[in-house]
């Protein structure tokens, strides 16, 4: 029973530190923001090299980049 408590609270751990990520209500659920020069979103390419749809390579970053979601 311990341990069931213990594994509800580590949920909610993670899904609060998740949730807080610095640059998730500005980037897709895919991306991160990277403010490394201009602040853009930035994910790695797919298995066979392509960036997701909406994002383009910049080989600088040497990432998918998109730009942020402005709200």
């Amino acid at each position: 029973k311990k341990s069931l408590v213990f594994f509800a609270v580590v949920l909610v751990a993670v899904a609060l530190i998740t949730e807080s990520d610095a640059g998730s209500e500005y980037c897709p659920a895919i991306a991160e923001l990277d403010c490394n020069g201009p602040c853009v979103c930035v994910t790695d390419r797919d298995a066979q090299g392509n960036c997701p749809v909406g994002f383009k390579y910049d080989s600088g970053r040497k990432k998918c980049t998109v730009n942020m979601l402005l709200a």
